[in-house]
């Protein structure tokens, strides 16, 4: 190697994390301000209680499961907002380097936009306007475990404690878990790998055991498997947002199923365009993924990016609807399903990686032709295509990532509910989303659940317009469904919720055109602009939820392989270290 040349390839890498790290601050711009960015599912609070539901010891299903309960347990000593720019950022650092890292073969250039096309991408941007951080956070993971699964694969040893921690961290919801298993798992102990016995097995069980947090709630649920509550299974189908039709949509990583969380610019040619540029990017760099990556980590991330894009796009045929809507609605588990967009993360980790090889291919031969410098200006517009293709994803999603303080009035009624008397409380207005003018209108999920200290009965339905009507999909705790029955018959509803337990009414004052109908005998006891609380009548005692040791034991169980992975992961790294310095002491005679 020239001298100078091992100064300049740091430099370059140098350079690559700063422009990644910029993208990042440009992306996310508001968010990262002091505050909490509160947007749809997105929810972070001052200090979050651990309460029964968060362990899935609830009557509804437990889809944030162990998601809300890990988030309780840090937001003691750390703030919520601290918490919550840590996920965002992490999320997508994760998935910036792991894509870079995939990449390594190539050039700093060709990894540079192979991490661009996965962070500036439309899957991204429309989880950001979702709230989605934890899925976000599951899909930064997976080039990471596909990257320790293939090295497990051919027999370097020490990967499974790195693995098994993202892998806890891929599985803070149902969905990322189960994205981390289908891309890593088959890689890891598939045909032909060195990972063999005892080994493979291990592999396999305690990829189970990251999920029992919400597999056994899920049992011994008297509801069963995740399905849909209610109807209307057609609302959470990828949505075709231009001319192009759905499959373009998909093609482009877009297509989430709320309208409202999509970018203005996907509706224009921007999107078609850089969507042909990355495919034709990524077709020039296919016949490299299988040297780069393994045939295995190949296969696994094709197969389940075609099937991903099928699943997508089945929802918008026709002909496909029945079985569509049998499979979300009937079998067994096939509720996870149902955001049919969200299964597009393996379709974006490899085209993210063949659209950098393809470009590192087209440098390398503009190279040959004419200079580097020339080389290394058509890498800086390729990189730049993304973001100029999506405009309006600039700083916080043209500001609609926004960062807000919660009114003095959350942390009074909290601290008043900490010290009342038995019962658990309920959330009026009886919407599930609210659109607080201190949110600047922005529609978020009702923080309450999450802002007191004790278990909130909360509306779980979701209202939203498909083909020009409402519909109204139902939600899965029968409490829930029993005050919603009684407010749809304009039943009173003090004798139902004295006989449920709930003894306390938390009810948002600022919501534009409430529909606040207070039970009968409801005595105020914190007043406030924004929040207040009522004192109900003495509710009537509760039975404890069934499962309550089976989860528990289930929970302490990950925990432990959990500690045990990050021992071995810690000690991995230490090892590694100390061999670095060693070898470095012998190469240099100090």
């Amino acid at each position: 190697m020239p001298p100078g040349a091992h100064g300049a390839i740091r430099h370059a890498a140098a350079l690559r994390r700063l422009v990644l790290a910029l993208v990042i601050l440009v992306l996310l711009g508001p968010a990262l301000l002091p505050g909490y960015t509160l947007i749809r599912d997105q929810v972070f609070v001052p200090d979050q209680s651990l309460l029964p539901w968060m362990l899935g010891l609830g009557a509804g299903l437990p889809r944030s499961v162990p998601q809300d309960a890990v988030v309780a347990l840090l937001s003691g000593p750390v703030p919520g907002w601290l918490l919550e720019k840590v996920a965002m950022v992490s999320a997508l650092a994760l998935l910036a380097g792991g894509v870079s890292r995939l990449l390594r073969p190539a050039g700093n250039g060709a990894r540079l936009l192979g991490a661009v096309v996965a962070v500036w991408s439309a899957y991204v941007v429309e989880r950001l306007l979702m709230g989605h951080w934890s899925l976000l956070l599951a899909v930064g993971t997976l080039p990471w475990l596909l990257d320790l699964a293939r090295r497990a694969r051919s027999g370097e040893r020490r990967t499974w404690g790195p693995w098994f921690l993202l892998l806890g961290l891929a599985s803070l919801t149902v969905s990322g878990g189960l994205l981390a298993l289908a891309v890593s798992l088959p890689v890891a102990v598939g045909p032909r790998t060195r990972v063999r016995g005892a080994r493979r097995a291990a592999w396999v069980l305690t990829g189970l055991v990251a999920q029992l947090p919400w597999i056994v709630p899920t049992l011994v649920h008297a509801t069963g498997s995740v399905g849909v509550g209610g109807s209307g299974s057609e609302v959470f189908r990828l949505r075709a947002e231009s001319w192009a039709g759905a499959l373009v949509t998909a093609l482009g990583t877009g297509g989430v199923w709320n309208a409202e969380a999509v970018p203005g610019s996907r509706s224009t040619a921007l999107p078609l365009v850089a969507t042909l540029l990355v495919l034709a990017l990524a077709a020039a760099g296919a016949h490299r993924l299988v040297p780069v990556l393994g045939r295995a980590a190949t296969l696994t991330l094709g197969t389940l990016a075609v099937l991903g894009i099928a699943w997508a796009v089945a929802g918008s045929l026709e002909i496909l609807d029945p079985w569509v809507t049998w499979v979300v609605t009937s079998a067994p588990g096939g509720g996870v399903l149902r955001d049919a967009q969200k299964w597009l993360a393996p379709w974006l980790m490899i085209v993210a990686v063949a659209a950098g090889l393809g470009a590192d291919r087209l440098a390398r031969a503009l190279a040959r032709r004419t200079d580097r410098t020339t080389a290394r200006s058509l890498l800086v517009a390729l990189v730049l295509v993304p973001l100029v293709c999506l405009p309006d994803a600039v700083w916080g999603v043209s500001g609609a990532l926004a960062s807000v303080s919660y009114p003095d009035d959350y942390a009074v009624v909290r601290a008043r509910l900490a010290e009342a008397g038995p019962g658990d409380a309920i959330s009026l207005p009886w919407q599930t989303f609210r659109r607080f003018p201190w949110n600047d209108g922005r529609t978020v999920l009702d923080p309450v659940p999450r802002a007191v200290t004790r278990t909130v009965v909360a509306s779980d339905s979701l209202v939203v317009r498909s083909h020009g009507d409402l519909l109204t999909v139902g939600g899965e705790d029968p409490r829930s469904a029993l005050v919603s029955r009684a407010i749809a018959d304009g039943e009173p509803l003090a004798p139902l919720l004295a006989r449920i337990g709930v003894g306390w009414a938390v009810v948002a004052t600022d919501v534009p055109d409430p529909t606040v109908d207070l039970p009968s005998g409801a005595e105020l006891v914190v007043p406030g602009d924004h929040l207040a609380l009522y004192r109900l009548a003495a509710p009537d005692a509760q039975p404890p939820p069934e499962g309550v040791a089976a989860v528990v034991l289930a929970d302490l169980v990950t925990l432990a392989v959990l500690i045990t992975a990050a021992g071995l992961a810690t000690a991995t790294t230490v090892t590694r270290q100390m061999s670095a310095r060693e070898s470095h002491a012998t190469a240099t005679g100090w």
